[in-house]
C-alpha cells in the first residue's frame, strides 16, 4: 500500500487536548514511519504589527520578537516534547508566526506537511479574526484530525481525513466526521 501521507504536522498550544493530539500524531508517525513536525504558533495581541508575541500559555506576558526570544521558545518546545520521542529521529520543531490558519495552509502547500493533527479548542476560541477550528478543518483541502473534543480518544475528521481512515487507524466509534 502506498502511503497517502509522508509528513504529519502536530500543532500545539500546550493544553490537555494537545497532549492527547501529540500522542496520536506521534503514534501515527511512528507506526507509518512519517516525518513528524511539532509546531507552535506564536500568537500576537496585535492585528497589524505582529512584532510582539505572547510568551506564556496564559497569554499574559508579551515580548518583542528577537532572535534570543525565538531561540528560548524553540528550546522550550524541544525540551517539552523530546523526552517523549524516545529514539524516534524523524522529527522537526517549528515556531510559526503570523495568522496560524494562513501559515498552516502555506506549510501544506509547500509540502512541508501532508496532514495536520491538533487538539480541540472550543468553538468560541478564535485566534484573532480567524475561523473557529472546526470550521477551518471542514474547509481545509488536506487531511486534518482534531483530537479531544469529548476526551482523549475522540477524533473529529474532515472529509480528506475520512478518505484515508484505514491509514489513520482509528477504531470504530472513536471518530466523527465534520459535517
Amino acid at each position: 500500500m502506498t502511503k497517502p501521507i509522508k509528513a504529519v504536522g502536530f500543532c500545539t498550544h500546550f493544553s490537555a487536548t494537545c497532549e492527547w493530539a501529540f500522542d496520536y500524531a506521534f503514534k501515527l508517525a511512528r507506526d507509518h514511519e512519517l516525518k513528524l513536525s511539532v509546531c507552535r504558533w506564536l500568537d500576537s495581541p496585535y492585528m497589524i504589527r505582529r512584532n510582539g508575541v505572547y510568551v506564556d500559555n496564559a497569554q499574559q506576558e508579551v515580548a518583542y520578537v528577537t532572535p534570543g526570544l525565538l531561540a528560548r521558545l524553540e528550546l522550550h518546545l524541544r525540551q517539552y516534547y523530546e523526552p517523549r520521542l524516545g529514539d524516534y529521529l524523524d522529527v522537526g520543531f517549528k515556531l510559526c508566526e503570523g495568522f496560524y490558519q494562513v501559515e498552516l495552509v502555506r506549510c501544506l502547500r509547500r509540502e512541508e506537511l501532508d496532514m495536520v493533527v491538533m487538539g480541540w479548542r472550543g468553538p468560541e476560541v478564535r485566534v484573532m479574526m480567524e475561523k473557529p477550528l472546526d470550521e477551518f478543518a471542514r474547509e481545509l483541502t488536506y487531511p486534518m484530525v482534531i483530537v479531544g473534543r469529548d476526551g482523549p480518544d475522540s477524533y473529529l475528521l474532515n472529509a480528506r481525513a475520512v478518505a484515508i481512515l484505514d491509514f489513520l487507524g482509528l477504531p470504530a466509534g472513536t471518530w466523527q466526521a465534520l459535517d
